[in-house]
């Protein structure tokens, strides 16, 4: 048995809509809008946005999609912090977590159509790359060799 389409989709008012659907808060409880992630997670969200043609051309469940995608690359970039302060050592915990969240957040991207742009960085030949890395200004040494730019 099938039910008959309605010819009329109703709106509700925008009173009656909440502060999220709105576009008057990220969340639907208040939330500090000056703390760092908050901040971090709505240029994000921004960002992710733009990258895909602006918030306003996005379905909703591609805008879930780009939340999502910010609140794995706010908590990657909170454990890369946590990494760099304890010097590379890391809890496998913390790990695991990252890794998870990486894989996760590639797929999120894929799905929603940000394409990796990989750029050819290798020289055509290994003199091609010296060439590129001797300062032409710099005069020969005693042994005819040239200063070489720091990598």
């Amino acid at each position: 048995m099938q039910m008959a389409a309605s010819k009329h989709i109703t709106q509700r008012k925008t009173k009656a809509r909440s502060r999220v659907t709105n576009g008057k808060s990220l969340f639907p409880k208040e939330v500090d809008q000056r703390t760092l992630y908050y901040r971090r997670f709505r240029d994000l969200i921004d960002l992710l946005s733009a990258d895909l043609g602006g918030a306003d051309r996005l379905s909703t469940s591609e805008m879930a999609m780009v939340r999502t995608a910010s609140t794995h690359m706010t908590a990657l970039e909170q454990l890369e912090m946590k990494f760099a302060l304890a010097e590379g050592k890391a809890a496998n915990e913390d790990l695991m977590l990252y890794q998870t969240l990486s894989n996760s957040l590639r797929r999120l991207l894929k799905e929603l159509g940000i394409k990796r742009r990989p750029r050819d960085v290798t020289p055509a030949s290994p003199r091609d790359y010296l060439r590129s890395r001797i300062i032409d200004d710099d005069p020969p040494r005693i042994n005819g060799s040239h200063r070489v730019r720091a990598a």
